[in-house]
Parts: structure tokens; sequence; C-alpha cells
């Protein structure tokens, strides 16, 4: 019986192999955020493929074309921001055929246009294109590439490459599903109007731009009279009607430019963009009109509600916060972490996934 000396048998280096991949799979799918995803997948393919130059491209799904938003390499800052336009070079046609490419020489392979193709600074003898997709819906670009006198890529990297791309992929869409559960976080659960957090970051946004324009604006604070009592006297589940019939019927008699939201347990906030005091007043006494007639019949609770009505223009929204209440949550919603200014590749990658697919079957 032979004996092997000096290194692992053939087997043990495809377990070794194959256990490097999964690992690195893992590391991929523990992704926390697009961004994250978009690095981790980047480094595993250097890692694996030793390019001298790993980049993601992303596609604008209006004009077809590709721009490089995430580069690993040396000379990675020369492509910041570069565009491919729609179905030229090779990444443009990968990215619009929606096909892999590998190309081990590109002076004897035809797709490979030296003027197109070309990359500042970089001289490229191999490449590989992988698309990033969703669903069979293109949304970007793997693309590495060697200069020579470097052995040129494999098909063994090539199927690497793709199968990391592959779980990215699948990555992703959990991310993304992730995040329109996030946004259903948005209303409340009961009367599916807006909460507090989301309620006040559109007011913040109206306030600034009455100061800017001079434009009126209105509050309505709508609380339900005895609230406890109708809990204590009809039960908890009567009181969820009380609760999500005012707020039918806030947002029916409402405009959709106005954001109605529940604040507190039976308080809610009516927003009322372009509205002066005198406009608030008649929607106030709307409201009162509909509920005397209504909120009996609908619910078989005979409550009562009371509005105090805020009406501000131009420089003076700003007393709005002074409300002892608005200005409780303005300075809980100022301690929070604001959101950056400019997308980063994987929140655009990420939105546009958002945008094009889950929006889409809706």
């Amino acid at each position: 019986m032979e004996e092997t000396r000096g290194g692992p048998t053939d087997i043990q280096q495809e377990n070794l192999s194959l256990t490097k991949v999964y690992e690195s799979i893992k590391e991929i799918s523990l992704a926390r955020t697009p961004d994250d995803l978009l690095l981790r997948l980047l480094q595993k393919a250097v890692s694996f493929c030793q390019p001298e130059l790993a980049s993601f491209l992303i596609k604008d799904q209006a004009t077809g074309d590709l721009r490089y938003a995430l580069a690993l390499g040396e000379k990675a800052e020369n492509l910041k921001d570069r565009l491919v336009r729609k179905g030229e070079g090779v990444g443009g046609l990968a990215a619009e055929t929606n096909q892999n490419i590998i190309i081990t020489d590109t002076r004897e392979d035809p797709r490979f246009n030296s003027e197109i193709d070309r990359l500042p600074e970089i001289e490229i003898k191999s490449l590989m294109a992988v698309p990033f997709r969703v669903e069979k819906v293109v949304f970007g670009l793997i693309y590495l590439i060697k200069g020579p006198g470097k052995m040129a890529f494999s098909l063994e990297e090539f199927k690497l490459l793709q199968t990391l791309t592959n779980f990215a992929e699948l990555s992703l869409e959990r991310l993304v599903l992730v995040k329109e559960l996030k946004q259903l976080e948005d209303y409340d659960g009961l009367t599916q109007t807006y909460n507090p957090r989301t309620f006040f970051t559109y007011f913040q946004r109206e306030i600034d731009r009455c100061q800017r324009y001079g434009h009126d604006l209105s509050l309505l604070r709508i609380d339900v009279d005895y609230f406890e009592k109708i809990i204590q006297t009809f039960g908890q589940e009567a009181g969820e009607r009380v609760l999500t019939n005012l707020s039918f019927i806030l947002k029916k008699t409402t405009r959709r430019v106005d954001l109605v939201a529940r604040i507190e347990l039976d308080e809610f906030l009516v927003l009322l963009p372009d509205t002066g005091q005198a406009g608030a007043l008649k929607l106030k006494e709307r409201l009162l009109k509909i509920l005397d007639n209504q909120n009996l019949r609908s619910t078989g609770i005979p409550y009562t509600v009371s509005i105090d009505v805020f009406s501000e223009s131009g420089a003076d929204a700003a007393n709005f916060y002074r409300l002892p209440q608005i200005n409780a949550w303005i300075n809980q919603l100022k301690n929070q972490v604001q959101k950056r200014k400019y997308p980063t590749p994987g929140e655009e990658l990420a939105d546009a996934v958002l945008n094009n697919l889950v929006n889409a079957k809706k």
C-alpha cells in the first residue's frame, strides 16, 4: 500500500478548498448592510482570484449605464465614478445581455475593444465580468482584471466568482426584504396612521418649507375624552374600536397631503400643509360633526373628542417647537443619528432593488 508523504492528499486539498469556500459564503451571508455585503464579496473575490483590480459597477436602471461604485486595488481611485455606457465594452455587454464573461487573453478575444475597455493607467490581460442580479434583473456587475505577467483567470475561479456572487445576491434580497419590513414600522400597527418618529420627521420638513417660502401651516391635536373610563367600562377591545374608528374618520376627512399620526395612547396629530387658521377651524368643525353623527353607530360607544388648533405662517412656524409635546419629540429625534446625505454604493443598490422589484409587485 502506497504512503503519501510531504503534504495533504488531493482529496484533503479539495476538502480544505471547499471549507474555505463555505466559510466565505457564510461570511458574506452574515453581512448586516448592503455596503458591508458588497465589500465582503469583493474581498473574497480578491482572496480567491488574486486580481489586480476588483470592482463593483452599479447599473442606472433608467439609462442602462454602469458606474464604478466600489473598487479594490492599488489603482482603484482612478476608477471612481467612471462610466461605462450601455452595451459598450465587455462590461456593458455582460450587463446588457445578462451573461457571465471570462476572457483569458484580451489580445485574442474579439469581444475586448482596447479603445472602449481600456482603463486609466491599467493594462488588462485577463478579465471576468459577472452580472449582479436579483430575480433575473441586472443591478450591477462584478468586474475583475489582471494585467500582463499575471496568470490568467481559470475556469475554476470563474465558477467560484459566480458562486460567491449568487450567494451575495440572495443575501441582498434578504436585506431588501428586511428594509421593506422596516418601512412598515413607519405606521402605527393598530390605526395604520403614522407613528411619532415618522410624523415628526415630515413635520420638521414642513416647518423648514414654511420658513423658506412663507407658507401657512396648521396642526390639530385630537384627544379622546375619558378614554381610560371607556376602557374600564367597555373593555380593551372597545377602546381599540374607538381608536380605529377615529383614525378612519381622520384619514377619510383629510387631504392626501395631510399627515395623520397616533402620538400617544389616545392622542392624534393632524398636520395640514398650506392651511391657515380659518381652514384648520373649518376642518375641526367638520370632524366634530362627523363624529357626532357616526361614532355611536360605528362603534356602539358614544365617545367624544377634544380638538386643539395651532396655526402659524412663514418664519413663525418655528413657534410649533414651543409646544411642550412637540418640543419633547423633536429633541428625541435630534439625538438620533442622521442618515448620510449621499447614499453609499450599497444603499444605492438596495434602493434600486427595492424600487424595481418590491414596489413593482404592490
